[in-house]
């Protein structure tokens, strides 16, 4: 068997995105591979036949994305295939699955997100535009400057004038444009964010959700309906009293939608209904969990539905612990259990009760699954085998499971991976990881880091401490608290993988984590000396820069701090690590993305000073061009050198190589 290495990242196959066919017998999935020749990924789309079970590539140009289906033998997708350099438009081009080439379909001049097919000439996309005070003025067209913008500088009057992944955004909004009779003009107002769209079955009409400003984006924002039939748009809730989430049809009459009120900023939504006949909402039943579930993992990549109404019932993915599971919703709001295999759903499709989805599995890289409604007394049934290949002959290590009571009587998860080729009686070092958020959850599923490590001969360990998903909000609030019953949690779950696996050496235990989890980092060599080294990525370590300088700080933060910079001064220096950090003395490195403006560069510069103040081992990585997703879906290369950085600083302070 071969180890598991930092390079076997490109040998993975990512599957996402998959769509059923109208009549029900085929479905389309993307296949991506990171390319080390060109430091970049391929998308390609790729074809199952469903009665069958075969499946192969239906495009191989590499850069194919976002398909779906035009009818049941005709596929559509967007490519880059005879675009011009520097072009910012985007073209759709249609491939029938019985053979033949691809052929131009379609194409708009803006760089288009988000597509509903209404029919042939009548379609809906989203797209990012300047507003007014952005445009170009005629005396400034070709290499001129636009107002707002300097040849050397950007100006900033709003806030946020920077988003993680799309760069500056000062000025420019989401907008959904309608395409009709050859023109294409925006059906959301100018200066309204739109936030996700959803199309009628019976295509008549169109729900987006949004929040308009003109300095300050707010916390709150609305849900509208725009008829297709006469062009009238209606405002359904109004912005200004709850954050409106994931909204989908429940029929053509019915409207599901999240909604959280801005004092519970932090906690599961409400799940809501709003019944188009009666314009009345209603509230249901609250589930203390929410939709569109995930489980961290580097091992992802593409996207796809997490939503779909069949037969009477709204489908969705949720959190449960460590797993994520597909559950569905009647229209009185009753959820109940519809696939619970231990793993993760990534993405789904259906239609008429058959389900196919891409999914993560024991220890297995993402593979395309299906399962019947129609027939529960069946198990889910695997499709793919695009990763066998490699899992049988890698020596992936499966994490072992435990629970445990911490100080405060609160069950806890636990996940082991041992060292590769353990032997009893022999003493390992370790490295205990720390996911991001905190409300996102930690679960058994293939997780390339971390099996990295585990081939290179360390215990690799991780739990979901309070603050994490998958067990309502009693469990995951923790506004006002960082670094307190979560410090506590990773403590205690290093004293149990301690007291369970006595080969674990615990003077030679190394500490791991990125966004909350490089917080935890920075928190903890403040506050203890038991760790021997530490790799805080993306992290944050002063609460004030991080409420001040970053995309989410005023909108997500600022409830998460429990206080703000001018009303509770104290509250915000005390859970900010930089506090701290003159009692740190463990070796600490520091990865950082120059383009990551959810966790700002000045953090890990901050808290880099103070070490290097103190004589204390640190060293940054800083990443050019990466944003805060480096880890996941980062330049390959980039990807690599992070892993080597990480692995290379263990190596020295845990094994002393």
């Amino acid at each position: 068997m071969e180890k598991v290495v930092y390079q076997d990242l490109y040998q993975f196959n990512f599957l996402s995105d998959p769509v059923i066919a109208p009549d029900g017998a085929h479905a389309i999935f993307a296949k991506h591979n990171a390319v080390e020749k060109t430091n970049g990924y391929t998308s390609e789309v790729w074809i199952i036949d469903l009665q069958t079970g075969q499946y192969h590539p239906l495009t191989t140009g590499g850069d194919e994305r976002g398909a779906f289906w035009l009818d049941a033998d005709t596929v559509a997708f967007v490519t880059g295939r005879g675009k011009k350099k520097g072009s910012e438009g985007t073209s759709w081009y249609k491939i029938n699955i019985h053979g033949g080439e691809a052929v131009p379909f379609m194409s708009v001049p803006e760089r288009a997100g988000q597509i509903k097919l209404i029919d042939a000439d009548t379609y809906l996309y989203t797209t990012v535009q300047d507003t007014p005070e952005n445009q170009p003025l005629p005396e400034e067209q070709g290499d001129g400057p636009r107002a707002g913008q300097g040849k050397d500088f950007d100006v900033f009057d709003e806030f946020p004038f920077w988003f993680n992944g799309r760069k500056v955004i000062n000025k420019k909004r989401t907008t959904i444009m309608l395409h009709k009779e050859g023109r294409a003009e925006a059906i959301t107002p100018t200066y309204l964010d739109a936030m996700g769209m959803q199309l009628s079955p019976d295509k008549t009409k169109v729900v987006y959700g949004g929040c308009e400003y003109t300095d300050v984006l707010s916390r709150t924002s609305g849900m509208y309906l725009y008829d297709l039939t006469t062009g009238e748009t209606k405002t359904l809730i109004a912005q200004g009293t709850a954050a409106i989430g994931s909204f989908y049809f429940m029929g053509n009459d019915d409207i599901f939608y999240t909604s959280l009120p801005d004092e519970k900023r932090g906690d599961n939504p409400d799940y809501c209904i709003y019944h188009l006949n009666t314009h009345e909402c209603e509230t249901l039943p609250f589930p203390d969990a929410a939709p569109h579930g995930g489980v961290g993992s580097d091992a992802n990549f593409g996207g796809g539905n997490g939503m779909k109404y069949d037969q009477g019932y709204l489908y969705f993915t949720q959190t449960v612990w460590g797993n994520v599971h597909l559950v569905r919703m009647n229209h009185q709001g009753t959820i109940e259990d519809v696939i619970t295999v231990p793993g993760s759903i990534n993405a789904f499709d259906m239609a008429d009760g058959v389900i196919v989805f891409t999914a993560m599995r024991g220890n297995d890289l993402v593979e395309l699954y299906r399962y019947d409604v129609n027939q529960p007394q069946k198990k889910e049934e695997r499709l793919t085998r695009l990763n066998e290949a490699y899992m049988h002959s890698h020596s992936v290590i499966t994490p072992e499971y435990f629970t445990f009571e911490n100080r405060a009587g609160v069950t806890l998860e636990g996940y082991v991976l041992k060292p590769l080729n353990f032997e009893a009686g022999k003493k390992y070092p370790g490295i205990l990881e720390m996911h991001g958020g905190p409300k996102v959850a930690f679960g058994s599923v293939f997780h390339h880091e971390m099996q990295c490590y585990a081939n290179m001969g360390y215990f690799v360990f991780y739990t979901n401490p309070r603050g994490s998903d998958g067990r309502g909000d009693a469990f995951a609030k923790i506004n006002g608290l960082l670094g307190t019953i979560d410090y506590d949690d990773f403590m205690d779950f290093t004293d149990e993988v301690i007291r369970r696996y006595p080969e674990l050496d615990s003077e030679h235990i190394g500490i791991c984590g990125g966004s909350y989890g490089g917080y935890m980092c920075n928190w903890m060599i403040g506050h203890t000396d038991r760790f021997a080294a530490a790799a805080s990525q993306r992290s944050i370590s002063n609460y004030f820069t991080k409420l001040l300088c970053t995309d989410i700080g005023i909108t997500y933060d600022l409830p998460q701090a429990g206080g703000d910079p001018w009303d509770d001064f104290d509250q915000v220096w005390e859970i900010s690590p930089l506090k701290y950090a003159p009692n740190a003395k463990t070796p600490t490195l520091f990865i950082q993305s120059d383009e990551d403006y959810r966790c700002w560069m000045s953090g890990a510069i901050q808290m880099f000073n103070a070490l290097q103040q103190n004589g204390v081992p640190s060293r940054i990585a800083l990443f050019h061009g990466e944003t805060h997703e480096l880890s996941r879906s980062g330049r390959p290369q980039n990807r690599i050198a992070r892993l080597t950085e990480m692995g290379n600083w263990f190596e020295t302070y845990l094994k002393g190589c």
